[in-house]
């Protein structure tokens, strides 16, 4: 498989995944697809592309796990764990579009040119591309970005870690596996040094 095919394979991945469970969001933590009379999947998915501000629909939240998880509806009209929250209302959108501009031109740029071989950092990448327009794609729709997926301390909501989606999740792990790439690379040339050595001393 070639880089470029396994781009669009990963961010197609990526993108789908986000947007089915932004969907699943709306249909599970809230009751707006039933105010709105959208029963079937066609009618659902229609509503969930037209229907905008939710929150007042918003169930109560569905705990995976009561200690430290649970999933509840959230409108953020912020970047990614509420960055640029302070920024005004007509300031933030420009705002993200030149961010997001930049960051898809950093991404191609620097995915153009990673080796065929590379695939740690084109996955990496890939998910970085993905994470950065799956928000977009929220923000030029609706304004705002619908996370949902809640982590906080054992039993206290109040020590948490901002409300996040699919999205947020493919940008850390995007950027989280560029940091960790050079120790990798570092510790294969380790080995390799190591291995050339002990060649050395058998030849001898």
């Amino acid at each position: 498989m070639t880089k470029w095919r396994l781009l669009v394979l990963v961010f197609g991945i990526s993108i789908a995944a986000d947007q089915v469970t932004k969907f699943l969001a709306v249909d599970r933590l809230t009751h707006a697809f039933e105010v709105a009379g959208a029963h079937t999947l066609a009618e659902r998915a229609s509503a969930f592309v037209r229907l905008e501000h939710l929150e007042r629909y918003a169930d109560e939240p569905f705990y995976v796990f009561r200690p430290l998880w649970r999933m509840t509806y959230v409108e953020n009209p912020a970047a990614a764990f509420g960055l640029f929250h302070g920024v005004p209302e007509r300031l933030r959108y420009p705002l993200f579009v030149v961010v997001t501009i930049a960051a898809v031109v950093f991404v191609l740029g620097a995915y153009r040119k990673v080796g065929e071989r590379h695939r740690w950092e084109q996955v990496a990448l890939a998910l970085i591309l993905a994470g950065a327009l799956g928000n977009f794609a929220d923000r030029v729709a609706r304004g705002y970005v619908i996370d949902f997926i809640d982590w906080y301390w054992w039993n206290r909501p109040d020590l948490r870690w901002p409300t996040f989606n699919v999205a947020d999740s493919s940008l850390v792990v995007g950027v989280a596996m560029l940091l960790l790439q050079p120790k990798r690379k570092v510790a294969g040339e380790q080995r390799g040094e190591r291995s050339r050595a002990g060649a050395a001393g058998h030849s001898r």
